[in-house]
């Protein structure tokens, strides 16, 4: 605000004052001066206005980046539970099984990765399935025989020659070799398996075994917990 000063004995007054505080001398305010002071006081006023209005939304949009967002999304599992009563024997037999693809084609096929358990040994097998007939290796006791090769994530591969069952489609590891594979599962996999076709051609297949540690678990629970009839 500017000061003036008075005509009379040259001292500083207020713009707004009436009467010189020195000598007494009388002034009076012109219009113009008035409408300089409310100017300046409504300016003021406007902008205090918006910079406690831009404060606060200032503090309303701003977002912590620095503390990540924790979503606990669950695992899509692609393992399809089931389980099968001999009407004879009546042995519970349970299966969690993914279907697998063509490692070339990345298409779905007739072949699956399985892993299965009977309630009247309470054994785990893992089981591999072709879409063409698999080339047998040797015969033994348990009969045809075939050879596997299996590689787990990073993991080094797993080999092995196994029982050949199902018109020699399918492959059933023993219990040894069925605690390699699943020794190497986590709750996310990703597992490539290949056999030898009877034309001497490579069957390779790949599968997504996303959510395997609780699924086996829970197959093995369910094994356990229902034995066979007696």
């Amino acid at each position: 605000m500017a000061i003036k000063f008075c005509k009379s004995c040259k001292k500083p007054m207020r713009p707004t004052d009436t009467h010189c505080k020195t000598c007494g001398k009388e002034y009076k305010n012109s219009p113009m001066i008035i409408v300089v002071i409310v100017a300046a006081i409504i300016t003021i006023c406007i902008a205090a206005y918006f910079f406690i209005n831009n404060k606060n939304s200032g503090s309303i949009d701003v977002v912590d980046t620095s503390v990540p967002v924790n979503e606990n999304k669950p695992l899509v599992s692609n393992w399809i539970l089931d389980s099968d009563t001999d009407p004879i024997s009546g042995i519970n037999t349970y299966a969690a099984t993914v279907q697998a693809l063509d490692f070339d084609t990345k298409t779905k096929v007739n072949s699956e990765f399985a892993v299965a358990c009977r309630s009247s040994t309470g054994i785990t097998n893992v089981v591999i399935s072709a879409t063409y007939p698999v080339k047998t290796d040797s015969f033994t006791s348990d009969g045809p025989m075939a050879r596997y090769r299996m590689k787990i994530d990073q993991n080094e591969p797993l080999t092995g020659v196994a029982r050949a069952g199902g018109n020699n489609t399918v492959i059933i590891l023993d219990e040894r070799q069925s605690k390699a594979v699943i020794d190497q599962l986590k709750s996310t996999s990703k597992v490539l398996f290949q056999m030898s076709s009877v034309k001497d051609t490579s069957l390779t297949y790949e599968a997504d075994l996303t959510g395997a540690t609780d699924t086996i678990e829970k197959l093995k629970t369910d094994c356990i917990s229902k034995p066979a009839a007696k």
